[in-house]
């Protein structure tokens, strides 16, 4: 399954479980390392980058804009995790990946 897939099928879990009245839980960590991401979640467990799903507004990456003076555009958003922010996350059943859900 693509990680857009996973992704999407999380939110639809998320949602069904609030609509429920049993929320899924949400992982607390800090991130630890950025090439390659690490995220410490305890003091014995740390998260690796192939554990670790990332949205894109999460990272640093390009986007095309329309600017009505400048026309096309492409525009670098930094908003890439650092080291010591701390993030909270969904774990997947079976607890083998992680989406990182948000900074906080």
């Amino acid at each position: 399954m693509a990680n857009t897939e996973w992704i999407e099928n999380m939110k639809k879990i998320v949602l069904q479980a609030m609509e429920a009245g049993d929320p899924c839980d949400v992982i607390p960590g800090v991130v630890t390392g950025v090439s390659p991401l690490t995220v410490q979640i305890d003091q014995k467990t740390v998260l690796f980058n192939s554990q670790l799903l990332v949205p894109k507004r999460l990272t640093d990456h390009t986007e095309t804009m329309v600017l009505p003076e400048a026309g096309e555009v492409n525009v670098t958003v930094k908003g890439g995790l650092k080291a010591g922010e701390k993030v909270l996350m969904i774990q997947k059943k079976g607890g083998q990946q992680y989406l990182i859900i948000d900074r906080w």
